[in-house]
């Protein structure tokens, strides 16, 4: 099985984020790569905890993807036949945030809505304390 590589979009061009390859979520940061989480054949996206793993949403064969966020749950975006990552919302629109290259598209358009997205936000909001 081939990897699928994982992009978001930044304000310098698309980074690199991470790529998904049988099953395993990975984060790539320089030149390193680290399982960040998994997903299952039902659909479901898996981050990996100290002792444990949470369930974070599920996506759709056809690239819908849905969070199970306590505030934020529901539709979150999806991905398009060439690959690029939708973001959708109620308030912010559509918008799109980066793209995925390879065979397991929706599956890594849900790890970068699901996993990456919201752990830069995070990392940023603390770095900006």
């Amino acid at each position: 099985m081939a990897q699928t590589h994982i992009f978001k979009q930044t304000p310098y061009g698309e980074d690199k984020v991470g790529y998904i390859d049988a099953g395993v979520i990975y984060r790539a940061r320089g030149g390193v790569a680290k399982a960040v989480g998994r997903y299952d054949a039902n659909g479901a996206i898996y981050r990996a905890m100290q002792y444990d793993e949470r369930e974070l949403g599920r996506f759709s064969p056809d690239g819908q993807i849905r969070s199970h966020g306590l505030f934020e749950g529901g539709e979150l975006g999806w991905v398009e036949a060439d690959g690029a990552v939708i973001q959708a919302g109620l308030i912010l629109g559509e918008d799109e945030v980066g793209r995925v290259d390879g065979p397991e598209q929706a599956a890594a358009a849900a790890a970068l809505l699901l996993l990456f997205l919201p752990d830069d936000a995070e990392e940023n909001r603390r770095l900006a304390r």
